[in-house]
């Protein structure tokens, strides 16, 4: 009987347990059906940030260099959603390693959801590359064109580097023309809520000189004109490939 008395007892506090439990709180709806983007490029080289004018970064080939200018063009991106729509951007965005208000591109409006790839355009697509008179970020006045004719500059790197004699040398590379267009794709992680964030994308420059293998000794100055910049170019628009890296979501 003292059994039976303590088994009831168990299953009553058992009941009762399961009956005091609270439902769980349904999860909340946004307020807001989207949300803006701030996409950030953290320009590095070798995993360390660029300081301008400084001799102290060294690529694949073993080249000692400096960045005293760097600009390149983001253009057209792209946020691909886990299922498979696109949110597409139409951007012409100009960055500038050593001017913040160049940094960034911004998304507007972002529909709520989950994100998982990025694509873009490293330079100017060919509608945009021989118009003239154009303004904002595309406007002459930001010396990234040579004439309506040839088009945009899509990546412009100048500097110094040590040669092998170990003697300072100049350094330029002005990638444009049709034919350097890059088309990139990287994997992110962005999910939109209702709310603003800032995605951080890392641009490392030593990644553009190091598959194939870029040696400045050989390859110091280019400026994608002549028929003769053909191979630099091919070489170039590859290395862009792995060039850009998703950081973090803030």
């Amino acid at each position: 009987m003292m059994k039976s008395t303590g088994l009831l007892f168990l299953m009553f506090v058992v009941l009762f347990g399961m009956s005091c439990k609270q439902p769980k709180a349904p999860v909340p709806t946004p307020s807001n059906p989207t949300g803006n983007v701030i996409i950030n490029f953290k320009n590095q080289a070798g995993g360390v940030d660029i300081v301008q004018g400084q001799l102290s970064y060294t690529n694949a080939s073993g080249n000692k260099y400096s960045v005293d200018l760097l600009k390149y063009y983001i253009s057209n991106v792209i946020l691909v959603k886990d299922d498979g729509t696109e949110f597409k951007l139409n951007n012409y965005d100009l960055i500038n390693a050593f001017d913040a208000k160049y940094s960034n591109v911004l998304a507007s409006d972002v529909p709520n959801g989950h994100y998982y790839s990025m694509k873009f355009l490293l330079g100017i697509d060919s509608t945009h590359n021989h118009t003239e008179a154009q303004g904002g970020d595309l406007d002459p006045s930001n010396n990234m064109s040579w004439s309506w004719n040839t088009g945009y500059i899509f990546f412009k790197h100048e500097g110094t580097y040590k040669n092998a004699a170990d003697s300072n040398k100049v350094l330029q590379f002005h990638l444009g023309t049709d034919i350097a267009l890059s088309k990139i794709q990287i994997p992110i992680s962005l999910i939109v809520a209702g709310n603003n964030k800032t995605m951080n994308i890392i641009f490392d420059l030593n990644k553009m000189y190091d598959s194939p293998v870029i040696n400045f000794n050989t390859d110091d100055i280019h400026m994608s004109t002549s028929a003769a910049d053909s191979t630099w170019i091919r070489n170039m628009v590859t290395n862009t490939q792995n060039a850009f890296i998703f950081k973090n979501v803030e």
